[in-house]
């Protein structure tokens, strides 16, 4: 073996290991980037996560409140005269508001049940 046969045989070796070198330094940065991204993902979707746990936070609030708001807007405020629902005075008031307790009771419990509060 010639001394010029070494020297090939070397920088070939050396050829070889400088690809194989740049090879993984590129799988390296591309596993990097990866990382970083799936990073980037999961905080997005807890961000999300959070922010849907916060809507339906309001939503069961706002639906709470829409609910009274809508019964007790029907007969507006002058409870002396409900003569549309078809009750005595005496009992008009009181009726009224325990359909109104009755429903915002069973929003919540509906709301509860679904765990949006």
């Amino acid at each position: 073996m010639t001394l010029n046969t070494q020297n090939t045989q070397n920088t070939q070796a050396l050829r070889h290991d400088a690809e194989a070198i740049a090879l993984l330094t590129e799988i390296r940065d591309e596993l990097r980037d990866f990382n970083r991204d799936m990073e980037r993902l999961n905080t997005l979707t807890e961000e999300q996560v959070t922010s849907t746990v916060e809507n339906r936070r309001l939503t069961a609030m706002t639906l709470m409140f829409v609910i009274p708001s809508t019964f007790a807007a029907i007969p507006g405020a002058n409870f002396v005269h409900l003569d549309e629902y078809g009750f005595d005075n005496f009992y008009a008031l009181p009726v009224l508001l325990g359909t109104v307790l009755l429903t915002a009771l069973a929003t919540f419990g509906f709301v509860r049940k679904k765990g949006w509060l």
